[in-house]
């Protein structure tokens, strides 16, 4: 109704009334769909989620790279006091970064994992910047960590961030987080191919076709950005021509893949495990890094070629000559153990940084250790062999780690031989110990990623959700001659009893109540309540304890398990409906996904 001096508006003053903006609106709806869900738009928004990608790490690679000159000179780590020193207090600095961010380690791939399967694809963009900025400092300290790890996570919040601020649903969230990192790889290693499979196989965990299209072209739009400023992060150019490989080769190559599949449960048992052990010792959260340090710093004063990502040792190695080697089979093995020792020290003890790079150098020098012991196989192969399997080992990417090599190599025969011992580590490593480090990460802190996707979603909604608020209680104090009534009102119902405070003390069965004299007090009547269920508790535990319940109808439902207030009750039948609905939605996110 209109009041004294206002007038009808028209549809020119009052757009949001006229047919045309309707129709405006519902277009731009339209235009939103087409590129925010179909394989077509999210193809479109892959490609510069690629080239910001490829320039994003190559600004983090010029980042700690000028961080590095600033701290430790032109000249890089020429005094090992100091280099004890800089990692040492790098470490105190992020132990309080730690203890101020109530973190209990910096961000990895192993929360880009979690990210996409638990929480939609969505990661937060002070946690990227934050663990940026970290990593970066923590290798321009030149501590035994690598770069490939915070790659892969500054990758998937690129990807991650766009989706969200376009808001996207949860599956196109997952494909451009997937994209993002599909586009960290190709541009690190100028591996497009490897790339892609790496994106599927680690992050995503399937195949699904809308994902491989926009996944794709990231990969190839950020390589084709590496490639173009001529950018090169890591070569492994074989500078000798391989002798071709016999069949009495392979057994060897498979060998080599078991003795790394015993170095990577070494690596990264010792990653899981060191918390562990500081936990045991109370050496508080906030010092781990720093003693982290002091450990790597102080096998540096041993062996200097352990600091920082050490590809220059490795491609001296790889470049050796077998008959004259600068690193004999002595200097080798003890490189790998050092590096091995001050890599976990640093990671398992909270240092920000990745697991890649160490693994890499790791797996090379026993490769090469091996090629020197057995001169009939080609040397730089022996190499290759070695990084591959322990590499892929640590990351739990068989396929792509051989894309890798094959990419960076272009050499047939390496690929071969690294696929033997990749499959021989992968299987002992998934057998004995885990699918990756960062599946063995997670499931130390306790999420179960490989669970049915319905059960994630009624793991992420409470008991409270479904609970029926009017529920039949009465007060403990009362003869049943003063509630008779109510009690007839639900005839052939168990009646909740409650204190004056509403907390749930019993239960008064039908069978009781209904042949029981006015005069009896309910108190003496009321038998315990064998299952109780929470507001808190996940729809997913709760469905999982009444199953186990036969013959169950009802279950009471309290605030808390603290205060035991009487809320609500649940039925059965409510559990059933939500699994339902939960496995629908799973069955329409497959065919979004397909589509």
């Amino acid at each position: 109704m209109e009041t004294a001096g206002e007038s009808q508006k028209t549809p020119e003053e009052d757009p949001g009334d006229s047919t045309e903006f309707v129709e405006r609106k519902h277009f731009t709806e339209r235009i939103y769909r087409q590129f925010g869900y179909s394989v077509f738009g999210l193809s479109f928004l892959a490609i510069p989620i690629g080239v910001i990608t490829a320039y994003g790490a190559w600004g983090f690679l010029a980042t700690f790279g000028l961080l590095g000159r600033v701290l430790r000179g032109e000249g890089g780590v020429d005094h090992r006091w100091l280099s004890l020193i800089e990692i040492s207090l790098g470490g105190l600095l992020f132990g309080i970064v730690l203890h101020f961010l109530k973190w209990e380690r910096f961000r990895t791939p192993a929360h880009v994992i979690v990210a996409s399967s638990e929480n939609d694809g969505k990661l937060r963009a002070k946690d990227s910047l934050l663990t940026a900025i970290a990593d970066a400092l923590a290798l321009a300290l030149a501590a035994p960590v690598g770069r490939y790890g915070p790659a892969v996570y500054l990758g998937a919040s690129i990807g991650s961030l766009i989706a969200q601020l376009l808001r996207l649903n949860r599956t196109s969230i997952r494909i451009l987080l997937g994209c993002g990192v599909a586009a960290a790889i190709s541009s690190a290693f100028n591996a497009p191919i490897a790339g892609v499979i790496f994106a599927h196989e680690v992050i995503i965990g399937h195949f699904r076709l809308r994902a491989f299209a926009p996944i794709t072209l990231s990969s190839v739009a950020a390589v084709a950005i590496t490639r173009s400023h001529h950018i090169e992060y890591v070569g492994l150019k074989l500078w000798s021509v391989p002798h071709p490989i016999s069949l009495n080769d392979y057994p060897i190559y498979l060998l080599i893949g078991v003795g790394a599949a015993l170095l990577s449960m070494a690596y990264m048992s010792g990653i899981v495990n060191a918390i562990r052990v500081a936990e045991r010792a109370r050496i508080p959260k906030i010092i781990q890094p720093m003693l982290g340090g002091l450990i790597a710093g102080g096998i540096a004063f041993a062996f200097p070629e352990i600091l920082g990502l050490g590809d220059s040792v490795f491609l001296s190695v790889l470049e050796q000559d077998p008959e004259r080697p600068a690193y004999g089979i002595a200097a080798l093995l003890l490189l790998c153990g050092a590096k091995l020792v001050a890599s976990v020290s640093c990671l398992g003890l909270r240092y920000p940084g990745g697991a890649f790079t160490p693994a890499l150098f790791i797996g090379g020098m026993f490769g090469a250790a091996v090629g020197l012991l057995t001169p009939s196989i080609d040397f730089q192969i022996s190499v290759l062999v070695g990084m591959g399997a322990l590499v892929s080992s640590v990351i739990g990417a068989p396929l792509a780690v051989i894309l890798i090599v094959f990419e960076l190599t272009e050499n047939y025969q390496a690929a071969t031989a690294v696929m033997v011992a990749v499959v021989a580590s992968n299987a002992i490593v998934t057998r004995y110990f885990a699918r990756s480090l960062f599946h063995r990460q997670i499931r130390f802190w306790g999420i179960e990623i490989n669970r049915l996707p319905e059960q994630r979603i009624l793991a992420k909604r409470t008991v409270s959700e479904v609970t029926r608020r009017e529920v039949f209680s009465l007060p403990l104090d009362r003869t049943f001659g003063e509630v008779r009534n109510d009690l007839e009102k639900h005839y052939r119902k168990d009646a909740y009893v409650v204190d004056a405070t509403s907390n749930l003390v019993g239960i008064l069965p039908f069978r009781v109540w209904s042949a029981t004299a006015d005069e009896e007090k309910i108190e003496d009547w009321i038998e315990d309540v064998d299952f109780v269920l929470t507001q808190e508790d996940s729809l997913w535990s709760a469905l999982e304890r009444v199953e186990e319940t036969d013959g169950l109808v009802s279950v009471p439902v309290v605030d808390s398990e603290e205060g035991g207030e009487l809320v609500g009750e649940v039925f059965a039948s409510d559990f059933a409906r939500e699994y339902r609905n939960a496995v629908r939605q799973v069955r329409r996110e497959e065919a979004s996904e397909v589509g």
